[in-house]
């Protein structure tokens, strides 16, 4: 994937992060771990802030990698504090829908929108190894 695709990506997940309205600290320290791990630069961090448009950066998700890391990424962050917010999963469902990835289909959902959040949270390093190995 494209350096462009994952700093979508870190913006989508930090979209997500405040879907239900406050960032909590487990959500948080997904975030700062996985901008850690990718050397995100303060350039970068100053772009994933400035995008507002949600449709525009889900337009932007090209490649299946890119498609993959994007769910499993909002899993890890929605999953992070141990809770699956409305919110969060409207919003997932809605991403879903717009990359072409039906929930039945993916690996951490159990049925249509339930995410299984101790799978979720079992594989998160190998989720950010994935992530940051193909960015």
């Amino acid at each position: 994937m494209e350096r462009k695709e994952f700093l979508d990506i870190l913006s989508i997940m930090n979209h997500m992060a405040h879907a239900d309205g406050q960032m909590h600290p487990a959500e948080k320290k997904v975030l700062i771990a996985v901008f850690k791990a990718a050397k995100v630069t303060g350039e970068e961090q100053e772009l994933i802030r400035g995008r507002s448009s949600l449709e525009e950066m889900i337009q932007e998700i090209q490649t299946d990698d890119a498609k993959t890391g994007l769910v499993d990424m909002m899993a890890l962050v929605a999953g992070a504090d141990g809770v699956f917010e409305e919110e969060e999963k409207l919003l997932i469902k809605k991403v879903m829908k717009r990359v072409g990835i039906k929930p039945e289909e993916h690996t951490y959902f159990k049925d249509d929108t339930n995410l299984d959040i101790a799978m979720v949270r079992s594989n998160a390093k190998k989720i950010l190894q994935n992530l940051t190995e193909n960015s």
